[in-house]
């Protein structure tokens, strides 16, 4: 039998992960109004990133967000401009910067996951939470194996 995806891209992992993940994030953004906080839709894998460790190198940030060093540089320049974060000269390299969040990028976090949390819970309205928990485990499982 032949794959089905290969005929329909729609049904294809690929597809549908960047879909929803995309939907998900449009979602948390309109109904968030972060951009007048200051923050734009492309900055929110940064966040995340420093909500859950800060002190990284700029270069770690952009193999994490899979995105080019220049994109971060941008990125992290409008950031610092709108006093979200600060580059912090390495002590054990003074060539490179590490990158922590400011107060008030701290603080968009418990601005933001209350959307977040509402936008999860209406896309995922209906499931169990043994197929929600089953599928943090599949994407886990897929994004340590790429």
């Amino acid at each position: 039998m032949k794959n089905k995806a290969a005929h329909f891209p729609t049904d294809s992992l690929v597809f549908l992960t960047n879909r929803v993940g995309r939907m998900l994030a449009n979602a948390i953004r309109q109904r968030s109004g972060m951009e007048d906080w200051g923050l734009h839709h492309s900055h929110m894998g940064i966040m995340v990133d420093l909500w859950d460790k800060e002190g990284v190198r700029q270069q770690d940030l952009a193999v994490s967000n899979i995105k080019d060093k220049a994109t971060i540089a941008r990125a992290l320049d409008h950031m610092e401009r709108e006093n979200l974060v600060v580059r912090v000269p390495n002590p054990q390299d003074k060539r490179t910067k590490l990158i922590y969040l400011t107060h008030r990028g701290r603080s968009m976090r418990s601005k933001l996951m209350p959307f977040a949390d509402e936008v999860t819970r209406e896309a995922t309205e209906g499931l169990s939470t043994a197929d929600i928990e089953s599928c943090h485990r599949v994407l886990r499982h897929i994004l340590s194996h790429i």
